[in-house]
């Protein structure tokens, strides 16, 4: 059993994003190159092999997404005027902020706002409505843009805040091989492990053990499977469930 390490503040509490696609790009150029970076040659031989993966994969997942628009566009409206009242800013409905993407591409990942500004931790800065809309996964609903974008998809690793990456990059061998596929709205990690701590090794282990076993049983039934099994992960209301530390 090994003890968690220790992040600093900013990776389990990012600021919002201030601005948009040109931000991050310019943000990109200037950092030192970052740690999960891989030649493309390394990128092509971490590819899932296989039919689904090659040519079904892609228009079976964007049908899906287009399948969810409807119900959650019917869902946005209302859960954005709550979110007006709760925050009393219309600037202030949704949150942005920076993501590590496919092969180490950064993005702006789109969220509804679940948390106020003060000092404290997630549990105690959530809103009652924020925690609702996290405990149903709720708050994720905008991150549809980022899929329609082509940022992400509807299954595949969770994006992890750039702090983050480079910790998980340094501390757990391996784990950016999943930046291979977009990351997802759902994925094995996230409705098996739940939410997971910045700093905690043996969490992220076991997510890298995740990603590599759906990497390597990438199939079109493994795919409805974990549709099915997001579905029951929202209705019983456990997107926030954190993962148990070793």
């Amino acid at each position: 059993m090994t003890p968690p390490t220790s992040l600093p503040a900013a990776v389990r509490a990012q600021p919002p994003l201030a601005g948009a696609a040109p931000d991050v790009r310019r943000a990109e150029r200037t950092r030192p190159r970052p740690t999960w970076r891989r030649a493309v040659e390394e990128w092509e031989r971490l590819e899932p092999r296989g039919a689904y993966a090659r040519l079904g994969r892609g228009p079976f997942l964007l049908a899906m997404t287009l399948l969810l628009l409807g119900p959650a566009l019917a869902l946005t409206l209302p859960i954005a005027l709550v979110n007006l009242v709760v925050h009393r800013s219309a600037r202030r409905v949704f949150f942005r902020q920076t993501r590590v993407g496919r092969r180490g591409a950064l993005f702006v990942l789109y969220k509804f706002r679940t948390l106020v500004d003060r000092p404290g931790d997630d549990q105690s800065r959530a809103t009652r409505f924020g925690r609702f809309l996290r405990n149903t996964h709720l708050d994720e609903l905008p991150q549809l843009w980022n899929v329609l974008r082509g940022e992400m998809c509807l299954i595949g690793p969770r994006p992890e805040m750039v702090p983050t990456e480079r910790w998980a990059a340094e501390h757990c061998p391996g784990f950016a091989e999943r930046l291979v596929l977009s990351p997802g709205l759902t994925g094995l990690a996230q409705v098996t492990q739940g939410y997971t701590e910045g700093g905690d090794g043996e969490a992220y282990r076991r997510k890298l053990e995740l990603n590599r076993e759906y990497l390597a049983t990438l199939s079109f039934g493994r795919d409805c499977a974990l549709l099915a099994r997001t579905a029951l992960w929202v209705l019983r209301g456990r997107g926030w469930r954190r993962a148990p530390r070793a």
